[in-house]
């Protein structure tokens, strides 16, 4: 996970917008926003930044929605 790209698609795009794109991506296998060279951490960070985007849609400045983010990963690799 390279969370600077998935903040930065957090911040830019809809849940919609990346869902689409992951929708595409699993299409097409091209990305439509390039953050990864390889194909699966490209599909995470899209899959990711929409978890993410739940948190900042909930109202929660960007440091407190990686926190909880953040928190939520690693209680499902505990």
């Amino acid at each position: 996970m390279d969370i600077k790209s998935v903040k930065t698609l957090a911040e830019k795009y809809t849940i919609e917008e990346l869902n689409k794109f992951a929708d595409e991506f699993e299409e097409t296998g091209v990305a439509p926003v390039k953050t990864q060279e390889d194909a699966g951490d490209q599909m995470s960070d899209y899959l990711q930044a929409v978890e993410l985007r739940l948190y900042l849609d909930k109202g929660l400045p960007m440091n407190e929605a990686v926190r909880e983010f953040s928190k939520r990963i690693r209680g499902v690799l505990a």
